[in-house]
Parts: C-alpha cells; structure tokens; sequence
C-alpha cells in the first residue's frame, strides 16, 4: 500500500477553446509535475472547480489522471456533493478507476447538522469501502470538523485522515495527538510549514502546480530537521503566493501553467478574466522567483 504522506498537488481543470475539457493537456501535466518531485494528486476538489463541472466532466477528469500516473504518484479523488446519493456515484467511478483514497467537503449550503454532516460521511464511507479522507475547509463549507467529531467519526475502518484547510493549528496538533495513524493534509499552501510543525504529515495545495519544487524543499527540510532551510523556502514560496493571490488563485495558477507552455484556459464563469496588468505582473514576478529558485 501506498504511504499518505508527501506534497500533492490539488489539480486545476484545464479548458480547450470551446470550453470543454482538455484532458490531454492535464494528462501533460500531470507528467510534468512527476517529473518536478510531487508525491501526488488530489483530483477535482475546490482548485479543480468541482462544483463548475458535471459529474461526467469530473468523472473524465479523474480517468485521465489516472491514466497518465499508472500507479506511480498517490490519487485522491474528490467526491463532494450536496445529496449523498451523487457522491456515492463519484464514488463508485473513482473506486473503479482505481483512486488510492476518496475525498468530500461537507455537504453545505443547507447548514446541515453535525449529525447529519457526520451521517453524510458514515454513508459514504460504509458503501465505498476504501480510504477516505474528510475535507475540512470551514471558510467555504461553514462547518469545523472538531476533534471530538473526528474521534467519534475514526470509529469507522475507512477514516485515513483529514485535509485539514484552517489556520487553527491548535486543532490539528489535538487530532494528530489523538490518532497518531491517521494521516493530516495541511491545506494552506501559504502555512505548509506551521503545519507540518503542528504534526501535517503532508501537504495537499494549488499552488504546488506551479512551485513544487519549493514546496518540496519545504518538506524535505523539514524532514531532515533544517528549520532555517525549511523557512527560507517557505518565505520563497509566499513571495510568489502573495502575487498569486493578488490576481486570484485559479485564474493566475492557470496563467503561470502557461508559461510553462500548458494551456489551461480560463476559469469557468463566473470566475472573471484575468486582467493583461495581472498577467504582466505575474510573468515578471514567476520570473524572478524561478532565479530566485535556481
């Protein structure tokens, strides 16, 4: 079996001209990001446009990057619906096409209940039978996953761990400390290195589409015990986040893929354009983080 652990890259959706998928060139960068160090992929979450996109569309998606990994990088399949019964449909596909580990955000905008919450994932975790990992992003879902639900929820089998997207490392550090086996995603690219010092065992990021092989010195110094090395990629990284952010994160991920010679398109709507000012900006600014990088 494989190890979760290590940097996985939350995948963007690229689009062709017409707006339709363009699987080819996401299989083209999935190789690409193989050969740059990642350890894996975290396929059609929030950074994918999951809730953009139909259930074909995200389906299709997941074949190809299971097709182009073969088995060599870890594939964590997001499956987060509203209604249980479409999840479990993503969910049966990406057990068949052979995801290593399943992935969901709370179901929102209802304000379901804890209980109801936790019964969304006890379905699907029961039905699916395979690892699965719950996506606490509280800023989008409006739930917080707390330590006690999370100790009520390992009594299943299939609970592997959290993508753990808050800056409460006080809450991280309680469930790492709490269940020692479970694998911690840290969520936030920007704090990957506060994460891993609360007990992260990885870290699962848009960004590392475009930074890896910084983000990958992140971890391996952190590893090795390198704290000064670890912060001084951490701050590397940041720089180039802070612009990234400046211009949004999708939009201008998928401009700097660009760069690199990979269309991704644009985000679907309503996602605006990115400006000619902000593509300027960020050529200059990927630029000199990639002399920065050496």
């Amino acid at each position: 079996m494989k190890k979760f652990e290590g940097i996985c890259a939350a995948l963007l959706t690229p689009y062709d001209e017409s707006g339709k998928v363009n699987c080819a060139m996401l299989k083209k960068q999935v190789r690409w990001l193989i050969g740059q160090g990642i350890d894996g992929f975290y396929v059609c979450g929030s950074t994918g446009e999951a809730f953009l996109l139909s259930p074909q569309e995200r389906m299709a998606i997941l074949d190809a990057v299971c097709e182009e990994n073969n088995g060599e990088k870890l594939v964590i399949a997001h499956i987060g619906q509203i209604a249980t019964e479409h999840a479990l449909e993503l969910g049966r596909h990406a057990k068949a096409a052979g995801a290593d580990a399943i992935s969901s955000i709370s179901p929102f905008y209802y304000k379901f209940s804890s209980a109801e919450i936790q019964q969304y994932y006890l379905d699907l975790m029961n039905a699916l039978e395979m690892p699965f990992f719950i996506y606490n992003f509280p800023a989008f879902s409006g739930f917080s996953l707390t330590p006690e639900l999370l100790d009520e929820m390992c009594a299943c089998p299939y609970v592997a761990g959290v993508k753990f997207t808050s800056s409460d490392f006080f809450q991280l550090e309680r469930m790492k400390r709490a269940h020692p086996d479970l694998t911690i995603w840290n969520g936030y690219d920007e704090m990957l290195l506060s994460g891993l010092s609360a007990g992260a065992d990885g870290g699962i990021g848009s960004t590392y589409n475009v930074l890896c092989p910084t983000i990958r010195k992140i971890y391996d110094a952190h590893r090795a015990g390198d704290c000064a090395a670890a912060q001084q990629a951490q701050h590397l990284a940041n720089d180039m986040i802070s612009l990234i952010c400046k211009f949004g994160v999708f939009p201008s991920i998928k401009a700097i893929l660009g760069f690199e010679g990979m269309d991704f398109g644009a985000c679907r709507k309503p996602f605006g354009a990115l400006s000619e000012e902000g593509r300027a900006q960020l050529k200059a600014g990927y630029e000199a983080y990639c002399k920065a990088r050496g």
